[in-house]
Protein backbone atom coordinates (compact mmCIF):
# COMPACT_ATOMS: atom_id res chain seq x y z
CA UNK A 1 0.00 0.00 0.00
CA UNK A 2 1.15 3.52 -0.76
CA UNK A 3 0.65 6.70 1.24
CA UNK A 4 -2.75 7.31 -0.35
CA UNK A 5 -4.08 3.92 0.79
CA UNK A 6 -2.65 4.41 4.26
CA UNK A 7 -4.35 7.80 4.49
CA UNK A 8 -7.68 6.17 3.58
CA UNK A 9 -7.21 3.52 6.26
CA UNK A 10 -6.43 6.18 8.87
CA UNK A 11 -9.56 8.14 7.88
CA UNK A 12 -11.72 5.01 8.11
CA UNK A 13 -10.35 3.98 11.49
CA UNK A 14 -10.58 7.57 12.71
CA UNK A 15 -14.24 7.81 11.79
CA UNK A 16 -15.05 4.43 13.35
CA UNK A 17 -13.16 5.33 16.52
CA UNK A 18 -14.94 8.68 16.72
CA UNK A 19 -18.29 6.92 16.25
CA UNK A 20 -17.53 4.60 19.20
CA UNK A 21 -16.38 7.42 21.43
CA UNK A 22 -19.31 9.77 20.86
CA UNK A 23 -21.88 7.01 20.20
CA UNK A 24 -22.86 8.54 16.86
CA UNK A 25 -23.78 6.03 14.13
CA UNK A 26 -23.71 8.76 11.47
CA UNK A 27 -19.94 8.95 11.80
CA UNK A 28 -19.65 5.22 11.10
CA UNK A 29 -21.81 5.60 8.00
CA UNK A 30 -19.48 8.36 6.80
CA UNK A 31 -16.66 5.80 6.64
CA UNK A 32 -18.52 3.66 4.07
CA UNK A 33 -17.57 5.73 0.97
CA UNK A 34 -13.92 5.62 1.97
CA UNK A 35 -14.19 1.90 2.65
CA UNK A 36 -15.76 1.34 -0.74
CA UNK A 37 -13.07 3.39 -2.42
CA UNK A 38 -10.41 1.28 -0.72
CA UNK A 39 -12.23 -1.93 -1.59
CA UNK A 40 -12.30 -1.06 -5.30
CA UNK A 41 -8.54 -0.54 -5.20
CA UNK A 42 -7.99 -3.87 -3.46
CA UNK A 43 -10.20 -5.76 -5.93
CA UNK A 44 -8.60 -4.17 -8.99
CA UNK A 45 -5.01 -4.48 -7.73
CA UNK A 46 -3.05 -6.92 -9.92
CA UNK A 47 -1.77 -10.02 -8.20
CA UNK A 48 1.99 -10.29 -8.18
CA UNK A 49 1.82 -13.79 -9.63
CA UNK A 50 -0.05 -12.45 -12.67
CA UNK A 51 2.46 -9.71 -13.43
CA UNK A 52 5.00 -10.79 -16.03
CA UNK A 53 6.99 -7.94 -17.55
CA UNK A 54 10.07 -8.06 -19.77
CA UNK A 55 12.34 -5.05 -20.27
CA UNK A 56 15.01 -4.36 -22.90
CA UNK A 57 17.30 -1.33 -23.13
CA UNK A 58 19.01 0.16 -26.17
CA UNK A 59 21.62 2.93 -26.05
CA UNK A 60 22.87 5.02 -28.98
CA UNK A 61 25.71 7.54 -29.00
CA UNK A 62 25.62 10.72 -31.04
CA UNK A 63 28.85 12.67 -30.90
CA UNK A 64 28.96 16.42 -31.35
CA UNK A 65 31.57 19.12 -31.05
CA UNK A 66 32.76 18.91 -27.47
CA UNK A 67 29.73 17.04 -26.12
CA UNK A 68 28.12 13.67 -26.64
CA UNK A 69 24.39 12.95 -26.68
CA UNK A 70 23.23 9.53 -25.50
CA UNK A 71 19.79 8.25 -26.55
CA UNK A 72 18.30 5.73 -24.11
CA UNK A 73 15.22 3.68 -24.97
CA UNK A 74 13.74 1.15 -22.52
CA UNK A 75 10.99 -1.09 -23.93
CA UNK A 76 8.73 -2.91 -21.45
CA UNK A 77 6.42 -5.65 -22.75
CA UNK A 78 3.49 -7.10 -20.81
CA UNK A 79 3.55 -10.89 -21.01
CA UNK A 80 0.93 -11.47 -18.33
CA UNK A 81 -2.50 -10.16 -17.31
CA UNK A 82 -3.73 -6.65 -18.04
CA UNK A 83 -2.28 -3.87 -15.90
CA UNK A 84 -4.46 -0.81 -15.32
CA UNK A 85 -1.60 1.44 -14.27
CA UNK A 86 2.11 0.90 -14.80
CA UNK A 87 4.76 3.42 -13.81
CA UNK A 88 8.36 3.21 -15.05
CA UNK A 89 11.18 5.34 -13.63
CA UNK A 90 14.94 5.44 -13.17
CA UNK A 91 17.44 8.01 -11.83
CA UNK A 92 19.63 10.20 -14.01
CA UNK A 93 23.22 9.00 -14.20
CA UNK A 94 25.89 11.01 -12.40
CA UNK A 95 27.66 13.41 -14.75
CA UNK A 96 24.77 13.55 -17.20
CA UNK A 97 22.42 16.40 -18.11
CA UNK A 98 18.92 15.63 -19.35
CA UNK A 99 18.22 17.13 -22.77
CA UNK A 100 14.92 15.69 -23.93
CA UNK A 101 12.42 13.13 -22.70
CA UNK A 102 11.48 12.14 -19.18
CA UNK A 103 12.83 9.74 -16.61
CA UNK A 104 9.37 8.39 -15.77
CA UNK A 105 6.57 6.97 -17.85
CA UNK A 106 2.98 5.92 -17.01
CA UNK A 107 0.90 3.55 -19.13
CA UNK A 108 -1.91 0.99 -19.09
CA UNK A 109 -0.96 -2.30 -20.74
CA UNK A 110 -3.12 -5.08 -22.10
CA UNK A 111 -1.60 -8.55 -22.56
CA UNK A 112 1.00 -8.42 -25.33
CA UNK A 113 1.26 -4.63 -25.41
CA UNK A 114 4.44 -2.66 -24.74
CA UNK A 115 5.44 0.83 -23.70
CA UNK A 116 8.68 2.75 -24.05
CA UNK A 117 10.61 5.05 -21.76
CA UNK A 118 12.98 7.18 -23.83
CA UNK A 119 15.14 10.17 -23.05
CA UNK A 120 18.37 11.82 -24.18
CA UNK A 121 21.11 13.10 -21.92
CA UNK A 122 24.29 15.02 -22.65
CA UNK A 123 27.72 14.38 -21.20
CA UNK A 124 31.37 15.18 -21.81
CA UNK A 125 33.04 12.04 -20.47
CA UNK A 126 32.27 9.06 -18.30
CA UNK A 127 31.18 5.44 -17.99
CA UNK A 128 27.46 4.83 -17.59
CA UNK A 129 26.04 1.48 -16.48
CA UNK A 130 22.42 0.41 -16.16
CA UNK A 131 21.30 -2.85 -14.55
CA UNK A 132 17.55 -2.49 -14.03
CA UNK A 133 14.54 -0.24 -14.25
CA UNK A 134 11.96 0.38 -11.54
CA UNK A 135 8.40 -0.66 -12.42
CA UNK A 136 5.34 -0.11 -10.22
CA UNK A 137 2.04 -1.82 -11.13
CA UNK A 138 -1.11 -0.64 -9.38
CA UNK A 139 -4.90 -0.48 -9.67
CA UNK A 140 -6.62 2.27 -11.63
CA UNK A 141 -7.06 4.31 -8.43
CA UNK A 142 -3.37 4.03 -7.54
CA UNK A 143 -3.92 2.59 -4.06
CA UNK A 144 -2.31 -0.85 -4.05
CA UNK A 145 1.13 -0.95 -5.65
CA UNK A 146 3.48 -3.77 -6.58
CA UNK A 147 7.06 -2.65 -7.10
CA UNK A 148 9.51 -4.65 -9.23
CA UNK A 149 13.07 -4.27 -10.53
CA UNK A 150 13.16 -5.36 -14.16
CA UNK A 151 16.57 -6.37 -15.55
CA UNK A 152 17.55 -3.93 -18.32
CA UNK A 153 21.31 -3.93 -18.58
CA UNK A 154 23.45 -1.68 -20.74
CA UNK A 155 26.82 0.00 -20.58
CA UNK A 156 28.29 2.88 -22.53
CA UNK A 157 31.66 4.62 -22.31
CA UNK A 158 31.92 8.22 -23.43
CA UNK A 159 35.57 9.04 -24.06
CA UNK A 160 36.91 12.61 -24.02
CA UNK A 161 36.75 14.67 -27.17
CA UNK A 162 39.74 13.75 -29.33
CA UNK A 163 41.42 16.67 -31.09
CA UNK A 164 44.18 16.07 -33.61
CA UNK A 165 47.37 18.08 -33.11
CA UNK A 166 50.17 18.47 -35.61
CA UNK A 167 53.25 16.38 -34.69
CA UNK A 168 55.49 17.90 -32.05
CA UNK A 169 59.29 18.31 -32.43
CA UNK A 170 60.35 15.89 -29.69
CA UNK A 171 63.98 15.56 -28.62
CA UNK A 172 64.49 12.53 -26.39
CA UNK A 173 67.59 11.81 -24.31
CA UNK A 174 67.30 8.12 -25.15
CA UNK A 175 65.39 6.47 -27.98
CA UNK A 176 64.20 2.94 -28.63
CA UNK A 177 65.68 0.74 -31.38
CA UNK A 178 62.74 1.22 -33.73
CA UNK A 179 62.24 3.55 -36.64
CA UNK A 180 60.26 6.64 -35.79
CA UNK A 181 60.27 10.42 -36.09
CA UNK A 182 62.64 11.54 -33.31
CA UNK A 183 66.32 12.30 -34.10
CA UNK A 184 68.36 9.60 -32.35
CA UNK A 185 71.72 11.50 -32.28
CA UNK A 186 73.55 8.70 -34.05
CA UNK A 187 74.32 7.87 -37.62
CA UNK A 188 72.29 5.48 -39.69
CA UNK A 189 69.32 5.60 -42.01
CA UNK A 190 67.36 8.81 -41.95
CA UNK A 191 66.70 12.07 -43.75
CA UNK A 192 68.93 14.62 -41.96
CA UNK A 193 72.64 14.71 -42.85
CA UNK A 194 74.81 13.46 -39.99
CA UNK A 195 78.37 13.20 -41.33
CA UNK A 196 80.85 11.37 -43.59
CA UNK A 197 82.86 8.25 -42.86
CA UNK A 198 85.05 5.82 -44.78
CA UNK A 199 83.37 3.41 -47.11
CA UNK A 200 82.69 -0.10 -45.75
CA UNK A 201 81.89 -3.10 -47.96
CA UNK A 202 78.15 -3.43 -48.24
CA UNK A 203 77.37 0.28 -48.07
CA UNK A 204 74.87 1.30 -50.78
CA UNK A 205 76.50 3.09 -53.68
CA UNK A 206 73.86 5.80 -53.69
CA UNK A 207 75.30 7.06 -50.39
CA UNK A 208 78.83 7.57 -51.71
CA UNK A 209 80.15 11.10 -51.36
CA UNK A 210 81.58 11.54 -54.86
CA UNK A 211 82.96 15.01 -54.23
CA UNK A 212 85.08 13.92 -51.28
CA UNK A 213 86.07 10.73 -53.12
CA UNK A 214 87.27 12.84 -56.06
CA UNK A 215 89.66 14.66 -53.74
CA UNK A 216 91.07 11.36 -52.48
CA UNK A 217 91.29 9.06 -55.52
CA UNK A 218 92.44 6.04 -53.47
CA UNK A 219 89.64 6.22 -50.89
CA UNK A 220 85.88 6.08 -50.88
CA UNK A 221 83.60 7.92 -48.46
CA UNK A 222 79.99 7.30 -47.46
CA UNK A 223 77.44 9.84 -46.27
CA UNK A 224 75.69 9.14 -42.97
CA UNK A 225 72.29 10.40 -41.95
CA UNK A 226 70.88 10.82 -38.47
CA UNK A 227 68.70 7.94 -37.40
CA UNK A 228 65.10 8.65 -36.53
CA UNK A 229 63.68 6.49 -33.76
CA UNK A 230 60.87 6.46 -31.22
CA UNK A 231 60.83 7.37 -27.54
CA UNK A 232 59.00 6.54 -24.34
CA UNK A 233 56.40 9.10 -23.28
CA UNK A 234 54.65 8.96 -19.91
CA UNK A 235 51.58 10.96 -18.90
CA UNK A 236 50.74 11.79 -15.28
CA UNK A 237 47.19 13.12 -14.90
CA UNK A 238 46.09 14.77 -11.66
CA UNK A 239 42.63 13.47 -10.68
CA UNK A 240 42.59 14.58 -7.05
CA UNK A 241 39.45 16.13 -5.71
CA UNK A 242 41.24 19.04 -4.04
CA UNK A 243 42.72 20.29 -7.34
CA UNK A 244 39.50 19.95 -9.33
CA UNK A 245 37.33 23.05 -9.62
CA UNK A 246 33.72 23.16 -10.78
CA UNK A 247 32.02 26.01 -12.56
CA UNK A 248 28.42 25.03 -13.07
CA UNK A 249 28.44 21.85 -15.15
CA UNK A 250 32.04 22.39 -16.27
CA UNK A 251 34.99 21.08 -14.28
CA UNK A 252 38.73 21.53 -14.62
CA UNK A 253 39.43 17.79 -14.83
CA UNK A 254 37.42 17.50 -18.05
CA UNK A 255 39.84 19.95 -19.70
CA UNK A 256 42.76 17.87 -18.43
CA UNK A 257 41.16 14.71 -19.81
CA UNK A 258 40.68 16.25 -23.26
CA UNK A 259 44.25 17.53 -23.28
CA UNK A 260 45.56 14.10 -22.25
CA UNK A 261 43.57 12.40 -25.00
CA UNK A 262 44.88 14.79 -27.66
CA UNK A 263 48.51 14.46 -26.50
CA UNK A 264 48.25 10.67 -26.40
CA UNK A 265 46.91 10.60 -29.92
CA UNK A 266 49.67 12.75 -31.40
CA UNK A 267 52.45 10.93 -29.52
CA UNK A 268 51.14 7.54 -30.63
CA UNK A 269 50.64 8.78 -34.20
CA UNK A 270 54.33 9.71 -34.23
CA UNK A 271 55.10 6.07 -33.39
CA UNK A 272 56.15 6.58 -29.76
CA UNK A 273 55.49 4.23 -26.88
CA UNK A 274 53.04 5.89 -24.47
CA UNK A 275 51.98 5.07 -20.91
CA UNK A 276 49.70 6.87 -18.48
CA UNK A 277 49.06 7.19 -14.75
CA UNK A 278 45.88 8.79 -13.41
CA UNK A 279 46.66 9.90 -9.86
CA UNK A 280 43.35 9.75 -8.04
CA UNK A 281 40.90 7.39 -6.44
CA UNK A 282 40.98 4.80 -7.89
CA UNK A 283 44.55 4.80 -9.16
CA UNK A 284 44.50 3.96 -12.88
CA UNK A 285 47.58 2.84 -14.81
CA UNK A 286 48.04 2.17 -18.51
CA UNK A 287 51.33 0.42 -19.17
CA UNK A 288 53.49 1.28 -22.21
CA UNK A 289 52.09 0.39 -25.61
CA UNK A 290 51.79 1.44 -29.23
CA UNK A 291 49.21 2.35 -31.83
CA UNK A 292 45.44 2.59 -31.87
CA UNK A 293 44.99 -0.22 -29.36
CA UNK A 294 46.97 1.77 -26.80
CA UNK A 295 45.00 4.92 -27.63
CA UNK A 296 41.75 3.07 -26.95
CA UNK A 297 43.13 1.88 -23.60
CA UNK A 298 44.02 5.45 -22.64
CA UNK A 299 40.66 6.83 -23.73
CA UNK A 300 38.79 4.17 -21.78
CA UNK A 301 40.91 4.88 -18.70
CA UNK A 302 40.10 8.58 -18.97
CA UNK A 303 36.40 7.76 -19.36
CA UNK A 304 36.50 5.76 -16.12
CA UNK A 305 38.38 8.47 -14.21
CA UNK A 306 36.65 10.94 -11.94
CA UNK A 307 38.12 13.44 -9.46
CA UNK A 308 37.89 12.19 -5.90
CA UNK A 309 39.44 13.00 -2.55
CA UNK A 310 41.51 10.42 -0.72
CA UNK A 311 43.89 11.18 2.13
CA UNK A 312 46.46 8.65 0.92
CA UNK A 313 46.56 10.14 -2.59
CA UNK A 314 46.43 13.84 -1.75
CA UNK A 315 50.15 14.45 -2.34
CA UNK A 316 51.91 14.15 -5.70
CA UNK A 317 55.14 13.35 -3.88
CA UNK A 318 54.05 9.69 -3.59
CA UNK A 319 53.47 9.17 -7.32
CA UNK A 320 55.19 5.88 -8.33
CA UNK A 321 57.34 7.47 -11.02
CA UNK A 322 59.47 4.36 -11.51
CA UNK A 323 56.61 2.65 -13.32
CA UNK A 324 57.72 4.64 -16.38
CA UNK A 325 60.70 3.40 -18.43
CA UNK A 326 63.99 5.12 -17.70
CA UNK A 327 64.84 8.34 -19.57
CA UNK A 328 61.20 8.78 -20.65
CA UNK A 329 59.63 12.09 -21.47
CA UNK A 330 57.15 12.65 -18.61
CA UNK A 331 54.28 15.04 -19.21
CA UNK A 332 52.62 16.11 -15.95
CA UNK A 333 49.12 17.59 -16.27
CA UNK A 334 48.13 19.12 -12.95
CA UNK A 335 46.85 22.44 -11.54
CA UNK A 336 49.31 21.83 -8.66
CA UNK A 337 48.55 22.33 -5.00
CA UNK A 338 50.84 23.32 -2.16
CA UNK A 339 53.87 21.03 -1.67
CA UNK A 340 53.33 19.38 -5.07
CA UNK A 341 56.65 20.78 -6.27
CA UNK A 342 58.47 17.93 -4.46
CA UNK A 343 57.56 15.61 -7.34
CA UNK A 344 59.75 17.34 -9.92
CA UNK A 345 63.17 17.00 -8.21
CA UNK A 346 62.39 13.27 -7.94
CA UNK A 347 61.65 13.05 -11.64
CA UNK A 348 64.86 14.86 -12.53
CA UNK A 349 66.86 12.71 -10.10
CA UNK A 350 65.65 9.57 -11.88
CA UNK A 351 66.82 10.99 -15.20
CA UNK A 352 63.44 11.76 -16.77
CA UNK A 353 62.75 14.60 -19.14
CA UNK A 354 59.76 16.50 -17.82
CA UNK A 355 57.13 18.82 -19.23
CA UNK A 356 54.60 20.46 -16.90
CA UNK A 357 51.19 21.51 -18.22
CA UNK A 358 49.56 23.51 -15.44
CA UNK A 359 46.02 24.79 -16.10
CA UNK A 360 45.31 28.11 -14.42
CA UNK A 361 42.60 27.49 -11.78
CA UNK A 362 42.13 31.21 -11.11
CA UNK A 363 41.38 31.98 -14.74
CA UNK A 364 38.96 29.02 -14.80
CA UNK A 365 37.11 30.24 -11.69
CA UNK A 366 37.27 33.95 -12.55
CA UNK A 367 33.59 34.16 -13.50
CA UNK A 368 32.46 32.63 -10.22
CA UNK A 369 34.62 34.89 -8.04
CA UNK A 370 33.07 37.99 -6.55
CA UNK A 371 34.50 41.38 -7.43
CA UNK A 372 34.87 42.78 -3.90
CA UNK A 373 38.22 43.99 -2.71
CA UNK A 374 39.01 41.17 -0.19
CA UNK A 375 38.39 38.52 -2.86
CA UNK A 376 40.55 40.34 -5.39
CA UNK A 377 43.36 40.71 -2.88
CA UNK A 378 43.19 37.02 -1.89
CA UNK A 379 43.19 35.99 -5.55
CA UNK A 380 46.21 38.17 -6.25
CA UNK A 381 48.15 36.66 -3.35
CA UNK A 382 47.24 33.14 -4.45
CA UNK A 383 48.37 33.92 -8.01
CA UNK A 384 51.73 35.19 -6.71
CA UNK A 385 52.18 32.02 -4.65
CA UNK A 386 51.41 29.92 -7.71
CA UNK A 387 53.91 31.85 -9.83
CA UNK A 388 56.59 31.22 -7.20
CA UNK A 389 55.89 27.47 -7.30
CA UNK A 390 56.03 27.41 -11.10
CA UNK A 391 59.32 29.34 -11.04
CA UNK A 392 60.81 26.70 -8.72
CA UNK A 393 59.85 24.01 -11.21
CA UNK A 394 61.27 26.00 -14.14
CA UNK A 395 64.65 26.32 -12.35
CA UNK A 396 64.99 22.54 -12.70
CA UNK A 397 65.21 22.98 -16.52
CA UNK A 398 61.63 21.81 -16.84
CA UNK A 399 59.46 23.56 -19.46
CA UNK A 400 56.36 24.94 -17.73
CA UNK A 401 53.13 25.73 -19.59
CA UNK A 402 50.85 28.07 -17.66
CA UNK A 403 47.71 27.12 -19.54
CA UNK A 404 44.48 29.04 -19.64
CA UNK A 405 42.00 26.34 -20.56
CA UNK A 406 40.12 28.74 -22.85
CA UNK A 407 43.23 28.90 -25.08
CA UNK A 408 44.39 26.17 -27.49
CA UNK A 409 47.07 23.97 -25.96
CA UNK A 410 48.90 22.75 -29.07
CA UNK A 411 50.86 25.98 -29.83
CA UNK A 412 51.97 26.23 -26.19
CA UNK A 413 53.28 22.66 -26.17
CA UNK A 414 55.07 23.25 -29.47
CA UNK A 415 56.80 26.36 -28.14
CA UNK A 416 57.79 24.68 -24.87
CA UNK A 417 59.28 21.63 -26.63
CA UNK A 418 61.08 23.94 -29.07
CA UNK A 419 62.70 25.86 -26.20
CA UNK A 420 63.70 22.59 -24.51
CA UNK A 421 65.25 21.41 -27.81
CA UNK A 422 67.35 24.59 -28.10
CA UNK A 423 68.50 24.25 -24.50
CA UNK A 424 69.68 20.70 -25.15
CA UNK A 425 71.70 21.85 -28.15
CA UNK A 426 73.52 24.36 -25.99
Amino acid sequence: MNSRALALILVIFGLLLAALLVHQGALAWMALPFLAYLGVGVVQAPARSNIRLRAARSVELRRGQGDTSVDVVVTVENQGAAIDHLSLSEPLQTGARLLTGRLHQAAALLPGEETKLNYTFQTVRGTFTWKEIRAVASDSLGLIETEMKLPAEARVEVTPELRRYRPFPLQAQRTLPSTGSIPARRGGSGTNFWGVREYHPGDPLRRLDWRLTARHPRQFFTKEFEQEAIADVGLIVDARGKTNLRRGEDCLFDHLARATAALSEVFLRQGNRVSMLVWGEPLITVFPGYGKVQLNRILRALANSSPASDGSLDDLHFVPVQMFPSHSLIVVLSPLASNDGQLFPRLRAYGYQVLLICPDPFDFAQIALSGDQPTQLATRLARLERQVELAKVARLWIPVIDWRVSQPLSPLVRQALGRAHRQLKR
